[in-house]
């Protein structure tokens, strides 16, 4: 917990080729621990600079622009960072997190599609894009203003019955790809099976797994 010497020591052993990585993070600890803001994040900027294959720099820096309702300079800096490795789908997935954060669900939703070209089995991006779809459907019915009697209200439910059936896949892609990561897929999917009416044996798994989550 010496922090100005974790500071000190770790400036100079980031030049080191094996090492620089992990003290340019022991550096951003250090300053954040100390509550000094303006050099954690400096430091995250160079660390990204220094490091740009190493997601922690980044990741911490999206959280604290979302975090602080700076989303602009977020997207400053992450479209700075796409610009520079358009191609690198970490960066491509963070532009869809912040756009998930402001509530921009199509705009998420590009951006996962870019990260899952790039990286067909980037999970956490068809779990984002499975979630932006839902949360499309919860808005849409939320915001609806007509009756069950009305005449437009089966054309309604057959638009929100379309985002459901998108996640679908979403979902289940996630799955197939991290089975054991729960998380990232067994609320969700249960959700659609249900929204959507499918019922079967498959549906009774995913129903027990999600009650025995929540004892």
């Amino acid at each position: 917990n010496d922090y100005p010497s974790a500071i000190k020591y770790g400036l100079i052993a980031r030049n080191d080729k094996e090492n620089g990585n992990s003290a340019m993070q022991l550096v951003a600890e250090a300053y954040k621990a100390q509550k000094d803001t303006v050099n954690w994040v400096n430091t995250l900027k160079d660390g990204i600079q220094s490091f740009s294959e190493n997601n922690y720099f980044f990741g911490h820096l999206v959280d604290y622009y979302s975090n602080t309702n700076k989303f602009e300079d977020a997207m400053a800096f992450a479209d700075q960072m796409i610009a520079k490795d358009p191609k690198n789908p970490f960066f491509l997935y963070v532009k869809g997190y912040l756009y998930q954060s402001m509530k921009k669900f199509d705009k998420a939703i590009e951006f996962y599609k870019k990260t899952t070209e790039i990286d067909p089995k980037y999970t956490e991006a068809y779990s984002n894009m499975g979630l932006a779809y839902l949360s499309q459907a919860i808005d849409y019915e939320a915001n609806l203003k007509i009756e069950f009697n009305d005449p437009k209200y089966k054309g309604e439910q057959i638009k929100i019955k379309k985002f459901y059936e998108d996640a679908k896949p979403c979902y289940e892609k996630a799955r197939e790809l991290k089975p054991g990561s729960k998380e990232l897929w067994l609320s969700g999917l249960y959700s659609v099976y249900y929204k959507l009416g499918i019922g079967g044996p498959e549906f009774d798994e995913l129903a027990k797994e999600v009650e025995a989550q929540g004892k």
